[in-house]
């Protein structure tokens, strides 16, 4: 990109301000061509403001591309083992596919502490937020890793029942809590989905 004393000076126009001073390099350079394109008359005086514009564009695009998260040509599936393309429906595949997707943000904050962040509702990931921890955990083993209440259980030291019954006790805080959101979103005439509308009217869905 030419220095800004090798622009032509057409009309003796001043191209760089004392205002441009706190502006980005790139910045004051892109006012500096608008100045010069407004000036211009000639095809050539065009042709030289076209060249200018594509030099800063290809700048701008290879420092965004310095700044990118690049994916590496070597493709992500590149021996993989079966399990990435199962059919079997798990947690791991999905969160398999989001990665070979480029989306990393369920893999970020796939821990018990940050379930909250794995649900799109607002109200409903503060509910989970402020849960105590190991309710936390339990859910997210429970329901992410679909951990069975006996495995779970051996897990931590406790007995089978005792963990069905925290189980229990903590959906049906969740539920109680979320219900009273969806109440008011109702009654106020929010947005709601079908299974918010579904889960107000008639509770859980049954397992078919």
């Amino acid at each position: 990109m030419p220095k800004y004393a090798e622009l032509p000076a057409f009309r003796e126009q001043n191209f760089i301000t004392e205002a441009d001073g706190d502006m980005l390099h790139r910045e004051a350079r892109a006012l500096a061509i608008r100045r010069i394109e407004e000036s211009a008359r000639t095809e050539d005086d065009f042709q030289k403001v076209i060249e200018w514009w594509d030099k800063l564009d290809a700048n701008r695009e290879r420092k965004e591309r310095d700044h990118e998260i690049g994916r590496s040509t070597v493709p992500l599936e590149w021996g993989a083992d079966e399990l990435y393309f199962s059919d079997r429906l798990s947690y791991d595949m999905v969160l398999r596919k989001l990665i070979l997707a480029g989306d990393f943000l369920d893999i970020i904050f796939d821990h018990p502490e940050t379930v909250h962040e794995l649900v799109t509702d607002v109200d409903l990931s503060k509910i989970l937020k402020e849960l105590k921890p190991h309710l936390k955990n339990m859910l997210y083993y429970l329901f992410l890793r679909d951990y069975s209440t006996t495995a779970y259980a051996e897990s931590i030291g406790q007995s089978d029942r005792n963990i069905r019954g925290i189980r229990e006790t903590a959906l049906k805080k969740i539920r109680k809590l979320y219900g009273g959101i969806l109440t008011y979103r109702k009654e106020n005439s929010l947005p709601m989905t079908l299974d918010e509308k579904y889960f107000l009217d008639n509770g859980v869905r049954k397992k078919t």
